[in-house]
């Protein structure tokens, strides 16, 4: 750290940093220090009243005790907001004496530091009913500062069986979010979330420091207590750290190993540490090269054994067999790991997580795991055979009566045993394309690759899964109504759908194919290669010109993402059988990406008035497209019925200017008929990054320029041109000086291409 404030120094930065002791500032030699007082009187008493909230009046005596209990915080912030926090919602001036009482009585150590903050957080604490205590102190079993997710959180209570058991995983997880938003009310957890925007929660460090003390969780038994589970919490320092086992007592509940650097821990050889109490094991992020046999052998009480992200591990020793009162067998990411041995005796395992493994066989004894209710598969690619997919024999699956979440591998292991996901609710996995059909009920969320009699592989590992939750991945299929194939059905709750490299026989609309396609609220749509298809969607009745915005029914209002690649024969992207056919209203309004590339038979991608309703576009790419002559039409279509479809009929007058007021990109390369891309004039005030290439017959550039002094300026100083330098010099301009604003921004230099 030292070393780093030098380089700071160098470079005329200053570095500011708070902590709670002078010696660190000398230590680093700080050239200002400052002094953080604590509140005064007034300053912790507003404190109080704010995070206490208005829905408990304090009047009377209510509020004089309300004013005792903020004097004994010490105007410490942290002390001030947990101990109004734990008062919230109380209004029984019984309870707010009795707090008091309590809170004078704490007390969880003798230096000056626990005196002041330690009793009022162990006094908050002290408040939660034993359920509640136990969640809450399994939080410090995860790293300083760490955003846990409240999902991983939950599902550790679940299957270290905190929690009173409630029949179901929904009503569980309904549980365990009740006692995470109570210690969050309380401030004893705080609100967040994590780079992906999924909701956590984190502590406080001096909140996790109380919760290690109480159990015993950084080695000081004289400041534990005896109504708490007893914790070994640790973490590894730069070098590799060796199990001390002296630490490994007879009392430990849970203990947790992790580090932030993938540090190694070695584990004696021939040690069986004495622990028949302990209930939870984690040891994360760690490099292990070998746990002996002998290790589990005393370890009989397990119910949580989490392995995640641990490297060097090759096999899991047979010892493990014997954790019957296993619930929970994390070993994600183990990236090492080849062999696990038989599990036929864990009857009591709810997951068995071999996620980004090595292994090449499932474990024996899989299927007599009758309470098995999650099982993750994913991107176990070493499981297939040369060739061949494995596959899960039918009635395999529906030994599993609990099963709710099954992740499988593309294109490795394949069901067999299509009526399986009647009973699941959650499905990542693969499916012969011939199956599709027995499908009776969908799975709640789901990623399925379909493909016919798996013919090739697909290295989409489905990791997205997780985040597109209703999502069909047709790869390689023959679609179209010839004497084999069917008129499929679509789960009508379907958000995503991907066509990739697949055959249409006698198809001109994907609603040939696809029976309730029209009608899907798709959020994505992506088609990959696919010949024969001439148009997208089927209009079935016209639309009135005046009918309004918020028209109940709008399949492609929600519509986010459109890529269309290598589709030869696509037409359109409308089917109708009169120049009078509009798009429903709202249709592609939340349409923020539309690619577009080797579909040489579209004359026009859409017209002026369909460009108009584009509000929430960022991104426009067409590349490749031969026969490419208009990006925006404003005619009143091209052919209808049997001719060559429409695009879809302008507005009597198109405006002469339009509004893109999100779009950030345009790139439009190898369109060698490319003769217009808008005939009004574009007004893209987001714009960052305009890319034209080989498009030599596009003479003008649509885009609206605003005025300083009469002049045509810039629209801001992030914008980009990029093209050709001969069409550069080549385009026509109404105004002559609009080149010379605009010619700064121009380059030759290409960029990266989009997808």
């Amino acid at each position: 750290m030292s070393s780093l404030l030098q380089k700071k120094k160098k470079k005329n930065c200053r570095l500011i940093l708070t902590t709670r002791s002078e010696e660190v500032c000398n230590r680093m030699q700080c050239q200002s220090t400052f002094e953080l007082k604590t509140l005064d009187t007034e300053e912790a008493w507003g404190l109080f009243k704010r995070t206490l909230g208005s829905e408990t009046v304090l009047d009377g005596d209510l509020e004089g005790i309300a004013k005792s209990i903020t004097k004994r915080c010490d105007g410490l912030p942290l002390g001030i907001v947990t101990a109004a926090g734990s008062m919230r919602g109380v209004r029984d001036i019984c309870e707010w004496r009795n707090a008091l009482e309590d809170l004078k009585a704490c007390s969880v150590g003798h230096d000056e530091m626990e005196e002041k903050v330690f009793r009022i957080l162990e006094w908050s604490f002290n408040r939660l009913n034993k359920c509640e205590k136990n969640c809450f102190l399994y939080c410090c079993l995860y790293p300083e500062d760490r955003n846990i997710q409240r999902k991983e959180l939950i599902d550790l209570f679940i299957w270290a069986e905190l929690m009173s058991k409630r029949g179901s995983r929904s009503k569980a997880f309904d549980q365990g979010r009740t006692i995470l938003n109570k210690l969050t009310r309380v401030c004893l957890l705080e609100e967040t979330k994590d780079f992906e925007g999924v909701d956590c929660v984190k502590m406080h460090d001096l909140i996790r420091d109380m919760a290690l003390r109480i159990t015993h969780g950084n080695s000081t038994p004289e400041s534990g207590r005896d109504d708490v589970p007893r914790f070994l919490v640790k973490s590894l320092g730069q070098e590799h750290s060796k199990v001390t086992q002296e630490e490994w007592t007879e009392d430990l509940h849970a203990v947790s190993f992790y580090s932030q650097n993938l540090k190694g821990i070695e584990i004696p050889p021939d040690w069986s540490p004495n622990c028949p109490k302990l209930s939870t094991l984690l040891l994360s992020e760690v490099f292990i090269r070998e746990i002996a046999d002998s290790f589990f052998h005393h370890m009989r009480g397990l119910k949580v054994l989490n392995l995640s992200w641990c490297e060097g591990i090759t096999e899991l020793p047979n010892s493990v067999s014997d954790l019957v009162n296993l619930t929970a067998l994390i070993l994600e990411d183990c990236v090492d790991l080849r062999f696990v041995p038989p599990l036929g005796k864990l009857k009591q395992l709810r997951i068995v997580d071999l996620s980004y493994t090595q292994i090449q066989d499932l474990p024996q004894g899989l299927e007599s795991l009758v309470n098995l209710e999650r099982l993750n598969l994913r991107n176990c690619t070493h499981l297939r055979s040369p060739l061949i997919p494995k596959v899960i024999p039918k009635g395999t699956l529906s030994e599993f009566q609990s099963l709710q979440r099954l992740i499988l591998p593309y294109g490795t292991v394949q069901v067999n045993d299509p009526e399986v996901l009647n009973q699941l609710q959650y499905f990542v996995g693969c499916l012969c394309f011939t199956d599709f059909y027995k499908i009776s009920r969908w799975p709640e969320r789901y990623y399925l690759y379909i493909n016919d009699g798996f013919s090739a592989f697909d290295d989409d590992d489905g990791r997205s899964g997780d985040r597109d939750r209703k999502r069909l991945y047709f790869h390689q299929c023959k679609l179209g109504r010839g004497s084999n194939n069917r008129v499929l059905l679509l789960p009508s709750d379907m958000n995503h759908l991907i066509l990739k490299e697949c055959f249409g026989m006698g198809i001109r609309c994907l609603s040939d194919v696809f029976k309730n396609f029209t009608s899907l609220n798709l959020s994505s749509l992506h088609i990959k290669g696919l010949d024969g298809i001439e148009f997208l969607w089927q209009l079935s009745s016209p639309a009135p010109r005046d009918q309004p915005e918020d028209s109940s029914f709008s399949p492609l209002r929600n519509l986010d993402k459109l890529i269309l690649w290598n589709l030869p024969d696509l037409v359109s992207l409308f089917f109708g059988e009169s120049k009078s056919y509009f798009p429903p209203p709202g249709t592609f309004s939340s349409l923020t990406w539309l690619s577009i590339s080797g579909c040489h038979k579209m004359k026009q991608l859409f017209t002026v008035q369909l460009l108009q309703k584009l509000e929430n576009l960022i991104v426009l790419f067409v590349s490749y497209c031969e026969g490419l002559e208009e990006i925006a039409a404003d005619d009143d279509g091209v052919g209808q019925g049997e001719g060559e479809g429409i695009q879809l009929t302008s507005s009597e007058a198109a405006a002469n200017v339009i509004s893109l007021p999100k779009l950030r990109r345009l790139q439009l390369e190898r369109l060698p008929q490319l003769k217009n891309i808008c005939k009004a004039a574009m007004i893209c005030n987001l714009i960052q990054e305009i890319t034209i290439f080989d498009c030599p017959n596009a003479k003008r550039l649509p885009l609206f320029l605003p005025t300083i002094n009469g002049q045509p300026s810039c629209p801001h100083t992030f914008l980009k041109i990029r093209g050709d330098q001969i069409w550069w010099e080549l385009l026509e301009w109404d105004n002559p000086c609009a080149k010379n604003a605009l010619d700064p921004r121009f380059t030759t230099q290409r960029s990266r291409f989009l997808y």
